[in-house]
């Protein structure tokens, strides 16, 4: 199942590993580093708002201006669907 993230990203659901807070990328040097990588992925996207959370998948990491129950909650709702049961 696919999930859409923000902007023209849409992901693998089963190929999500985490869903972090990207003010709280902020802290460390290693965070700082993956959020960079995430916001030039992002640079070729219209969107401009600042990102709100980064989705990292086995393929990418991706930032994205929904928050992170937000994408939370689209995942979980993939996993309870009828079609995800069956598919």
């Amino acid at each position: 199942m696919f999930v859409h993230v923000g902007g023209e990203v849409v992901v693998d659901a089963r190929e999500v590993v985490a869903i972090l807070d990207a003010r709280r990328l902020q802290r460390t040097a290693e965070a700082r580093a993956l959020l960079a990588r995430a916001l030039l992925a992002r640079a070729a996207q219209s969107g401009r708002e600042p990102p709100r959370a980064i989705v990292v998948t086995t393929r990418g990491v991706h930032a994205t201006a929904m928050g992170v129950a937000t994408v939370a909650r689209r995942i979980a709702a993939l996993h309870r669907s009828p079609t995800a049961r069956n598919g």
